[in-house]
């Protein structure tokens, strides 16, 4: 019973390599920079587009 059990058991190496491979928590950070930085450049689109608008505005007075 102690060897079924031993072939069961997940090796501390093989178990670090897996976890490394599958970091969930790594993936999950780069594409939310991701979606940061796309966030932050479409807010700086949308600021330029409000302040040619504006500017169009003012000049046509």
């Amino acid at each position: 019973m102690d060897d079924e059990i031993g072939n069961y058991r997940t090796d501390p190496a093989e178990l670090d390599e897996l976890l490394n491979e599958y970091d969930l928590d790594a993936e999950l950070e780069r594409e939310f920079e991701a979606l940061s930085k796309a966030l932050v450049q479409l807010e700086i689109r949308y600021q330029a587009l409000i302040n040619s608008r504006r500017f169009m505005t003012d000049g046509a007075k």
